[in-house]
């Protein structure tokens, strides 16, 4: 539902949210998401279950490059799903949040953001998830894509 128009501090202006992206169509994103792979029925933050595959398996590299390459992973797997195709993405902060519920007890997640350019592949799935959110803990502020044409700069 829209704003109230009157208020004694601000003069709200809203527009629709028109978006009509084309097959092809390349925008510039950025986004923050709660990123999460599930295990036995259990979800987990994708760059702490990266960092528990890297101590179980003892991998050679540096962790955060396998950190950054399992969320940049799963961003490619949420593309796939919702009618883009990324052309260039970064992760820009990675972030362990905890909010209390009450009576001591703590929700805790993650927030990665991230930023780049992608391709529209499908225009109706696509607006459909921009408007649905991404991953999970979309109640604290996670899951917003901001899009914008992409100019070529």
């Amino acid at each position: 539902s829209a704003p109230a128009r009157s208020h004694p501090l601000f003069e709200v202006q809203t527009r629709a949210f028109a978006a009509t992206p084309q097959p092809g169509m390349a925008l510039r994103f950025t986004l923050r998401a709660n990123p999460v792979v599930t295990r036995n029925g259990k979800r987990h933050d994708v760059l702490m279950n990266a960092k528990h595959e890297w101590r179980r398996n003892a991998q050679a590299g540096e962790l955060w490059t396998l950190q950054e390459q399992a969320a940049l992973g799963w961003l490619a797997a949420q593309g796939e799903k919702s009618g883009f195709q990324l052309t260039q993405a970064s992760v820009t902060a990675y972030r362990q949040q905890q909010v209390a519920k009450g009576r001591g007890a703590l929700i805790q997640y993650s927030c990665v953001d991230y930023d780049g350019t992608l391709i529209v592949t499908d225009p109706a799935q696509f607006n459909a998830s921009i408007a649905a959110g991404f991953g999970k803990c979309r109640a604290f502020g996670c899951g917003l894509m901001l899009i914008k044409p992409d100019d070529g700069a």
